[in-house]
């Protein structure tokens, strides 16, 4: 080998090892704007995922609350229909009054005209 053929051998290998260089640099400042984004990323994630589980205590609340007064509106319901049925009896009460009453005059209308 001649020294011509080593000094071009080297030629190649610093040649190569200067790329080398230039491609791990590159591949550095990629990797750090990715880990850039990768943070922001994760930041951004973090803070849904918070603000989905503060929203979703919220809404576990809200439906605490709703049970609540659907059960109060369900008595409630309960005591009305309680109190309607018994009115209706007392109103049926009343018409069977009015109507024995209606009868009876009705009777002695009619036998005071015989």
């Amino acid at each position: 080998m001649t020294n011509q053929d080593i000094e071009n051998k080297i030629a190649f290998i610093i040649e190569h090892q200067a790329q080398f260089a230039v491609d791990i640099q590159a591949l550095r400042e990629a990797q750090a704007v990715d880990s850039a984004f990768m943070r922001e990323s994760y930041q951004t994630l973090t803070g849904a995922v918070t603000t989905i589980i503060s929203l979703v205590g919220r809404l576990a609340e809200a439906q605490e609350r709703t049970d609540a007064n659907v059960a109060e509106l369900a008595q409630a319901l309960a005591r009305t229909d309680a109190t309607v049925a018994e009115l209706a009896e007392r109103v049926n009460v009343f018409i069977d009054v009015v109507e024995r009453y209606i009868s009876r005059n009705g009777k002695e209308g009619s036998e005071g005209r015989t």
